[in-house]
């Protein structure tokens, strides 16, 4: 008789797949580009080719962030957006397609803010090549605060925990040590740095609902 195959490691088990499984929730389908955000929006890919370089649409339009940045504790602004599941997440973080297609996002929006994701292993950050630009809109457009926190809380939701603290500390250094962000000292103080240093902390867990099944 012959030998029994040998398992597969489990490692191997738990990475990402290149092949996308059956959508788990709408904003799983939403990021296996089955489905359009809404409202006013687009199915992800089109969202990454047409949207990226469009400053203006993405500053005034109100409903992407929430489909390229779901997070487990609410919708935000859009109703019309869905709270990620545990479930959900579970399977994003499964799949391949989806991975890239969320560094993509955050590609998108660093761009937006003024900054280059120069390594997609560590996260590391730098200043684009329109920065000047990019942070004066940041400085004086409060509301993308609230983005930030978004972004910080559902990159971790979504696998990629490691890019957090790599943009609390671009941004860090752009507020306190070169001044060019002065009107988002307070939102590093009192939001941002929790979001990435705090993760085990009672009120982190009730706020993202990070724990909850």
């Amino acid at each position: 008789a012959s030998p029994p195959a040998a398992a597969a490691p489990r490692a191997a088990a738990a990475a990402p797949r290149a092949d996308s499984p059956q959508p788990v929730g709408e904003n799983h389908r939403f990021y296996l580009n089955l489905r359009r955000s809404v409202p006013d929006g687009d199915k992800i890919e089109q969202i990454h080719a047409r949207w990226s370089s469009q400053f203006a649409k993405l500053e005034k339009h109100h409903g992407y962030i929430q489909w390229l940045f779901p997070v487990f504790e609410n919708c935000g602004m859009n109703t019309q957006a869905h709270r990620l599941t545990k479930r959900e997440a579970g399977a994003m973080r499964s799949s391949m397609a989806v991975a890239r297609r969320v560094v993509s996002s955050y590609r998108m929006m660093l761009s937006f803010y003024g900054f280059d994701l120069v390594d997609e292993r560590t996260g590391a950050l730098a200043r684009s090549d329109d920065w000047k630009a990019r942070f004066r809109n940041l400085n004086f457009k409060g509301h993308n605060n609230l983005r930030i926190s978004r972004i910080l809380v559902s990159l971790g939701e979504l696998g990629f925990r490691r890019y957090k603290a790599p943009l609390l500390e671009a941004l860090r250094i752009e507020i306190f040590e070169r001044n060019n962000l002065p009107n988002c000292r307070s939102s590093l103080v009192e939001f941002w740095k929790g979001l990435v240093h705090e993760e085990g902390a009672d009120w982190y867990a009730r706020k993202t609902r990070e724990s909850s099944s």
